[in-house]
């Protein structure tokens, strides 16, 4: 007998349990067959803003064993992160932690085997018990930084004052929570925005107190309305423990620079007719009141007036603009007017 061809052919024998393993390495990860099931809960089910929660997935195969050791499980997330792909263990099981962002929401997270990738229509949406079952696919939602309870149906928003000057100000901004019963809701994330100017809470998370209620302050300084903005745009949001996002706005008024009345006037075309020109100065629209110191007035720009007869009068202009704030010019005239003058 040939001992010496023996003896390598044990040793490849028992190498082999060893070899098997390293040779099949590049075998592709198992997938799972058409009409697996899979199931997925949260741990806990309702998280704080920057909170977290086990994903449980279990899969089972049609006849119901477990789904492949190494069976991929892809994750994803609407809001927070997620760990986007992960397998399954002997018992067809898979988890991932799902990390929330400081977003307040609910966060949609999604399982999809290989196969339920390219399936549609195969998965079913969660309950409220934290858990579901789908063909290949299937989902949960997780409410983050929404308190249980009472889900929120309105939000008002109050500011004080509604109007500035140009030179800025602040602005105290109070939000009113009320649940489906009209009720204060406390302990409720709000958020406050705006288009111009600075918010206390920088779009912080503010929470209600006991009854129903957020306070923010905006600031606007001399610079934020350089541009010369008519409005300021206050916006609050709250999400409530359906999902359903309550929004709310509120305009402050920007007052310009008070307008300045003056005009001029000319002989007119016959000789007790006399040209007013309005001259005045404002940062935005007028309107015009004239008084032609007759009886008679006019709201024209620059109106033309036929005097009856001779004499002098008292021309009165008052030009006011969209924040309500007027200005006067009067001047007393000679009809005929001989020369062009100007209002005193």
């Amino acid at each position: 007998m040939n001992y010496r061809a023996v003896t390598p052919l044990l040793l490849s024998l028992a190498l082999l349990p060893i070899l098997l393993p390293i040779l099949g390495c590049d075998k592709a990860a198992p997938e799972a067959p058409a009409g697996s099931i899979l199931a997925i809960s949260a741990n806990p089910t309702r998280i704080a803003l920057n909170g977290q929660s086990i994903i449980t997935i279990i899969g089972r195969q049609p006849d119901g064993n477990p789904l492949n050791p190494g069976t991929e499980i892809r994750l994803s997330a609407t809001l927070g992160s997620i760990t986007t792909l992960v397998t399954t263990d002997r018992n067809g099981t898979a988890t991932a932690t799902f990390t929330s962002d400081g977003e307040q929401g609910t966060a949609t997270i999604t399982a999809s085997t290989g196969a339920g990738g390219t399936t549609s229509g195969g998965g079913t949406t969660s309950d409220s018990s934290g858990s579901s079952s789908g063909v290949l696919t299937t989902s949960i939602g997780i409410p983050v930084g929404i308190p249980a309870g009472p889900s929120a149906a309105s939000i008002i928003l109050q500011p004080t004052p509604t109007s500035l000057s140009s030179s800025g100000g602040t602005v105290s901004l109070l939000a009113i929570v009320r649940d489906q019963n009209g009720q204060p809701l406390a302990n409720q994330g709000v958020n406050f925005s705006t288009d111009l100017g600075t918010l206390r809470s920088k779009g912080a998370t503010v929470q209600t107190n006991a009854s129903g209620t957020a306070k923010d302050t905006l600031t606007l300084t001399a610079a934020d309305l350089s541009n010369n903005a008519s409005t300021v745009m206050v916006t609050v949001q709250t999400v409530g423990s359906d999902g359903k996002v309550s929004t709310a706005m509120s305009t402050i008024h920007i007052q310009g620079s008070k307008p300045v009345a003056s005009f001029s006037y000319s002989a007119g075309s016959t000789q007790l007719e006399v040209q007013f020109i309005d001259t005045s100065t404002s940062q935005g629209a007028l309107t015009y009141s004239w008084n032609f110191g007759d009886g008679a007035s006019s709201s024209e720009q620059n109106p033309s007036h036929l005097y009856a007869s001779a004499g002098t009068y008292t021309v009165v202009l008052t030009v006011t603009d969209t924040s309500q704030q007027s200005s006067t010019a009067t001047a007393r005239i000679t009809v005929p007017v001989t020369a062009p003058g100007n209002s005193g």
